[in-house]
């Protein structure tokens, strides 16, 4: 093994010494001789087929970009040259990575693996042939270097499909982690060759536009960028020399594929054609149809072109992959590295592996705004996940007034740029929700089938607030016959996010049959759908109990009966889908896609159930919904932003549920000496989770005062032991563990409001007020491994490093 690995850091090193040499160098040693500029084509050509490929995926369309990219393989095999194309493997292995991390499925996920595996190697093979070979694909890059983005994308990529296995051991993280190093040294010197060489690039980019004009002028339609060393100045029109026709026709063929790209027709031009050669290579043999199929090249002359950049058409398809390649996955290994926890990420900084993610974010953003290949798309999904997510990875809470969006005076239009200023990032990254809709709404032009962009676009209105109009969205979607969803990934998770907003919006009868469906369409956890169902059934059934619905009074008891029936029987058949538990459980799907391990949210839920049955013996008399105790589904709505995205009416509405089980006459409650909705005792632990839960709603109505106090009085003082100069100790609880580090982050957001906001805030003392709360919160949350605590843990990290970039912006 050790001597497999190092053959393949031999390589690396041979490649990455390749870099530090000069262009000048780099171009003297390149072969002119016609066979190499066919191979460099060819290479050119197998790039731009893997880019379409990859936006058949962005488009749902999988299955199409699949067959491509296998037609394209045996058409390569079938001409019998020593010339690798490790795109190909590359670009299956990211479109399986997506659908992988999409739903969690385990084939899914060890398909991804296998074929990511092969894509590392197969990017090891090429880089060696080019280096040989000296094939220049770049007018400013050394042979090779692409090879060097491939391998360690497909490092990368690699690396996040093993750490996404939840609970997964030691060895298995040690190997992801080693993996993440070999990126992160490949990245940063190719990225550290970048920047070394902008002024070259941009001088090219100078001269080849001014090229294209003049052969516009002259009627060609065609540019040399692809191609170096090689002048159409030099070579007549009226040529007759076979080999040089060829070149002009392979050159002219190539540029036409990135221009329907990057304008967004390719998709739309090829696809009765693209259709036909399926259907040839599905009935021929794989030899067969390769030998027969050919392509021509890609035109439009639509008059609804997009209006691009010409920028983006004066880039050579390679150059434009190591760049776009390079900032994405540079910056998404930055941005996963800073989200490691703190004990991890001093241990990984001491031998210099480290993340920023600033610097990260930065990466992205240029990424998704100046990329139109799946590159930019990438980067586009990772930041509507850490911005709008239903996980706070980027916490945008800790805002002083002059940030807020609604005071900014101008918003820069970002669609169809080819480049962006460092200053307008800042701007961009002060306020990201006023420019992630744009980039969607580009992104959902170019892909109109996929319900992934629906998805994203539902969680940016839900997270302005705008639950009906983002339900509406969704459900209409899926509703119109006309939309067939292919990616069942997709379709899985934007029934659970249309299930939670629903929650979100006290509509439990909606939310309830959307988690149902999902016990059949996904397998990432049955047990926790069906507890999040029977939870909305019950909270429906205290609505009307409370006459917070309206109903035929005639029928209210048979609705009570229904609703406790429903949630009875859901509830209990919950933790019978738990891997490990219940007496059929052998044969019920569960955890991470029916892996069979038990998941955070599996622990969470049969250590809820437990209490329940622990209050169905002590209060034999009762019903079964008459023995549960705080609103469940009101306790994992928290766990998925839900509060943050409630309107004034969805908040009052919580606040009233969650206090149906409150103690007779406790602050809060709404129940009395005189009249109880609630049949059993109110524990402690159980009201530390109501009052927790009730403190927050009463922030989001604007109550701040109140609802810091209900957090002070019942639930930071019943385990903080002390606080003070002396320091800070608290008990360890082991009744919903989560709670206690999550009620000092929401202490840290109470502090903050209060002393951000007051006319005359002194926002220097905000910020220290606020992180020494957050402190205390990461105190708490490294207690130990507890069910939630990597979620919990990622929040308070996020937090914490919007107070330190707030911290050094007003130092």
């Amino acid at each position: 093994m050790f001597k497999g690995l190092r053959k393949k850091a031999s390589v690396l090193l041979i490649s990455s010494q390749l870099l530090q040499s000069s262009v000048a160098d780099t171009n003297s040693t390149v072969s002119k001789d016609s066979s190499s500029y066919e191979k460099i084509l060819k290479q050119v050509h197998d790039f731009e087929i893997a880019l379409q490929a990859m936006d058949y995926l962005l488009d749902d369309r999988s299955e199409e970009g699949t067959d491509l990219l296998k037609i394209e393989s045996e058409k390569h095999s079938s001409n019998n040259s020593d010339q690798p194309a490790a795109i190909f493997p590359l670009a299956l292995g990211v479109m399986q990575f997506i659908e992988a991390t999409l739903g969690f499925e385990p084939e899914v996920m060890a398909k991804a693996q296998t074929t990511l595996s092969e894509a590392e190697q197969a990017s090891l093979n090429n880089s060696k042939y080019n280096i040989k070979n000296q094939l220049a694909t770049s007018h400013i890059y050394p042979p090779g270097t692409e090879f060097q983005v491939t391998h360690a994308e497909s490092t990368l990529l690699n690396a996040l499909v093993m750490l996404l296995h939840e609970n997964n051991g030691m060895v298995e993280g040690a190997k992801a982690l080693f993996k993440l190093r070999k990126a992160y040294q490949t990245l940063d010197s190719v990225y550290k060759k970048i920047k070394e060489l902008e002024p070259a690039f941009n001088k090219n980019l100078s001269k080849f536009k001014k090229q294209a004009n003049q052969q516009n002028q002259n009627g060609k339609n065609i540019s040399t960028v692809d191609l170096p060393g090689f002048d159409t100045s030099n070579n007549s029109s009226t040529t007759s020399l076979p080999q040089e026709i060829k070149l002009m026709k392979d050159l002219e063929k190539v540029y036409q594929m990135r221009k329907a790209r990057v304008e967004g027709t390719s998709l739309e031009g090829i696809s009765k054609q693209n259709q036909q050669n399926i259907n040839l290579f599905k009935n021929n043999s794989a030899s067969a149809s390769a030998a027969s199929l050919s392509r021509k090249p890609i035109t439009s002359n639509s008059s609804d072109i997009s209006n691009t950049n010409d920028n983006h058409l004066h880039v050579s398809t390679i150059d434009e992959f190591i760049h776009s390649g390079v900032q994405l996955c540079f910056g998404i290994l930055q941005v996963v590295l800073s989200l490691i926890p703190p004990t991890i990420g001093k241990v990984l900084s001491i031998v210099g592996f480290r993340g920023d993610r600033i610097t990260g974010l930065r990466m992205l953003w240029r990424t998704a705004i100046t990329s139109r290949n799946i590159h930019g798309e990438l980067a586009l999904l990772c930041l509507l996940v850490l911005y709008d997510g239903p996980i706070q990875f980027v916490d945008f809470g800790f805002q002083t007034p002059d940030q807020y969006d609604s005071n900014v005076k101008s918003i820069i239009p970002i669609i169809d740029l080819s480049s962006i200023t460092d200053s307008d990032l800042d701007k961009i990254m002060r306020n990201p929700a006023l420019y992630t809709t744009q980039l969607l709404t580009k992104a959902r032009k170019f892909f109109p089938h996929n319900a992934l962009w629906i998805l994203q676009e539902g969680r940016i209105l839900a997270s302005q607030g705008k639950l009906k109009d983002a339900t509406h969205l969704m459900q209409s979607f899926t509703d119109d016959p006309n939309n067939k969803i292919q990616m069942l990934q997709v379709k899985s998770l934007l029934v659970f996010d249309r299930a939670m907003l629903y929650a979100f919006n006290q509509e439990f009868d909606s939310a309830a049959e959307d988690f149902l469906s999902l016990v059949k369409l996904s397998s990432w956890s049955q047990g926790v759908y069906l507890y999040l169902a029977g939870s909305c059934y019950l909270a429906q059934w205290r609505m009307i109990k409370l006459g917070l619905v309206e109903y035929d009074e005639s029928e209210r008891d048979n609705l009570l009966t229904m609703y406790a029936q429903k949630a009875e029987r859901y509830i209990k058949e919950a933790p019978t889908y738990v891997p490990g538990h219940g007496h059929n459980a052998s044969q019920k799907k569960g955890g991470i896609g029916g892996s069979n391990k038990q998941m955070p949210f599996d622990k969470f839920l049969l250590r809820k159930y437990k209490n329940i049955e622990t209050n169905t013996k002590k209060y034999p008399e009762l019903s079964f919904v008459e023995c549960i105790g705080t609103s469940p589904i009101h306790e994992l709505v928290y766990f998925w932003n839900g509060y943050n995205r409630m309107q004034p009416r969805d908040l009052e509405i919580s606040y009233k549920v969650l206090g149906f089980t409150g103690a007779p006459n406790t602050e809060a409650s709404l129940n009395s000496h005189e009249f109880d909705y609630s049949s059993i005792e109110e524990t402690k632990d159980e009201a530390m989770v109501r009052y927790f839960l009730q403190a927050i709603t009463l922030r989001q109505l604007g109550k701040w005062k109140e609802g810091l106090k209900l957090l002070d009085s019942h639930v930071i003082s019943r385990y903080v032991t002390q606080d003070s100069p002396a320091g800070f100790k608290f008990s360890r609880l082991t009744y919903s563990p989560y709670l206690y580090p999550t009620a000092l982050y929401e202490k840290s957001m109470f502090v903050w409001l209060f002393n951000s906001t007051a006319p005359d805030a002194d926002i220097k003392n905000a910020i220290k007020e606020s992180q020494a709360w957050m402190k205390k919160a990461e105190i708490v949350s490294d207690v130990g491994d507890y069910e939630l605590s990597t979620r919990t843990s990622m929040r308070i990290k996020a937090a914490g490093d919007r107070l330190d970039q707030l911290s050094i912006e007003r130092a």
